[in-house]
């Protein structure tokens, strides 16, 4: 008996382990698939979406719960424009506001007025270390970059000119800068001690 119920807990053990090795690929790719599958959907004007979170302090780290409970919820992702940085293959929808709903599939804005092609735009996501998912391929962006941005109507293209980890408390690089038309990229850095900071310089804005 008790050699049966040794056998038994081993192989619960094993079934524990072997669950263990593949919730962080199996969780990995339901969040690419979403991102890719939300890229499809129709640009909604921004100004439609009533309901948002803008609190990126609340963020807490990804875990496998949390992308099961994304999965039930993805209908809360409104997609109101997409963003791609072509040298690392980086191309994500954009939610309003920054719930987990929102920037576990895609990037979400940090400011609840902010508009494209004015002032600071402001985006934030996860990051997964290593990964190339969500904001993880803005670690291997370079100065001088390009970062695409549309909308329902206009495609706006960034020039990457800062790249650097900030505190947690340094909130002000969303702040509008008079004179400057700027696009700002924010993700964790330092598991979650820091942020990385990411900012583009308006280059040009083209009609669609």
């Amino acid at each position: 008996m008790k050699s049966k119920l040794t056998t038994m807990l081993l192989i619960i053990i094993l079934i524990i382990g072997v669950g263990l090795i593949f919730v962080n690929p199996i969780q990995n790719k339901l969040i690419a698939l979403n991102s890719q599958a939300l890229l499809q959907e129709e640009i909604i004007v921004a100004d439609t979406v009533k309901e948002a979170s803008f609190d990126f302090n609340e963020v807490q780290s990804i875990n496998f719960a949390d992308v099961l409970e994304a999965q039930l919820s993805k209908k809360q992702f409104a997609v109101i424009g997409a963003i791609a940085i072509p040298s690392v293959d980086l191309e994500l929808p954009i939610g309003k506001g920054v719930s987990e709903a929102v920037i576990l599939y895609g990037a979400g804005t940090m400011k609840p007025d902010q508009q494209l092609g004015q002032g600071n735009y402001a985006l934030a996501s996860h990051y997964i270390e290593g990964k190339d998912i969500l904001f993880g391929p803005l670690y291997n962006v370079e100065l001088g970059d390009a970062i695409l941005i549309s909308d329902a109507s206009h495609l706006y293209e960034y020039t990457i000119t800062v790249k650097e980890v900030i505190l947690d408390s340094d909130v002000q690089v969303i702040y509008d800068v008079p004179g400057q038309t700027l696009l700002t990229l924010i993700t964790c850095a330092e598991q979650g001690t820091k942020r990385l900071l990411v900012q583009g310089e308006l280059a040009k804005i083209t009609e669609i």
